[in-house]
């Protein structure tokens, strides 16, 4: 057991709740430490605030690692929601404050368009997100990251084109910087009606496919002794087109990148009230009602971007 673990086996004494007011009181710290540092002008001052910084940030490491493990369900879910909103709000608060230095500083607020595209990817992740969902947000959580996707296309447009022009200022290269600027905007307004039009397609196949697998399992309901067999292996066929649309991207195709439309958490717990529906089906409703009402809440989360078109 190496000293990290040893540390982390005594704090595991802590209540779990005030262990995370100590983290949540050593981030503060670290904070306002950072900004003293800038404020204070005696170097006696600044070597203190830069020392009670680096222990305010150790401590909060030390302190706020695992903690979420052992809160209570209630807290873990309150603690996850909040860290979603305070994602999500920084975000937004990130481009409008990069709208706004373009008013102020040309090079600064390009700067910050820059930190908007590329912070989208890490927001977005890399599909392995499991903190689980519940079903009433999925249609909430596929139009944020389908909003987000967008931010992020025109600040790195922007963001491109004011490179250019600040690069080739010259009246002679005017024309030029023109149509390239046009061209690119074209092809961001392209990938965002892209996005779109993806997440417009997922759900309009999601909610086809739920209400497919409702049937198969209504069928398997009244099914004969003779049929129980080919029905629970068209029900399993049906959870299994399910289960890949529900494994799919929001924003993005590349298997390395973006949302997933249903964390893995989720998509296990739906994939065992299914097994169980399909297996308890021949005897008796003890788990169809349930496998159902899921399906429903998947389906009419999704059904508000259906487009049959696609």
């Amino acid at each position: 057991m190496t000293t990290f673990d040893r540390l982390q086996a005594q704090l595991g004494r802590i209540p779990p709740k005030l262990r995370l007011w100590a983290a949540g009181i050593a981030g503060i710290t670290y904070f306002l430490s950072g900004m003293a540092i800038k404020i204070a002008t005696p170097p006696l001052w600044k070597s203190s605030f830069i020392i009670g910084s680096l222990l305010s940030l150790a401590a909060f490491v030390i302190l706020g690692t695992g903690v979420s493990a052992y809160l209570e369900p209630n807290t873990k879910n309150r603690l996850a929601t909040l860290r979603k909103v305070t994602f999500a709000v920084s975000y937004l608060m990130l481009a409008a404050l990069a709208a706004w230095m373009l008013t102020l500083d040309r090079t600064a607020g390009v700067m910050l368009l820059t930190l908007v595209a590329m912070a989208n990817y890490f927001f977005a992740g890399d599909g392995r997100y499991t903190d689980p969902i519940r079903l009433t947000q999925l249609r909430t959580r596929i139009t944020q990251r389908v909003a987000f996707r967008f931010i992020a296309i025109v600040a790195g447009t922007m963001a491109l084109n004011l490179v250019l022009t600040m690069v080739r200022s010259e009246p002679s290269q005017q024309n030029a910087n023109f149509s390239f600027t046009m061209g690119t905007y074209l092809a961001a307004g392209a990938a965002c009606l892209k996005v779109h039009s993806r997440a417009r397609k997922i759900c309009t196949q999601i909610n086809s496919q739920a209400r497919t697998l409702i049937l198969a399992l209504d069928n398997l309901a009244s099914a004969t002794t003779a049929e129980v067999n080919s029905r629970m292996d068209t029900a399993r066929h049906e959870w299994q087109k399910l289960n890949q649309l529900l494994e799919n991207r929001i924003e993005t195709g590349l298997p390395l990148h973006g949302t997933v439309v249903l964390p893995i958490s989720n998509r296990q717990r739906l994939h065992g009230m299914v097994n169980m529906a399909i297996v308890d089906t021949p005897q008796g409703q003890q788990f169809v009602s349930q496998a159902r009402a899921e399906l429903q809440l998947l389906a009419q989360a999704c059904a508000s971007r259906i487009d049959t078109t696609l």
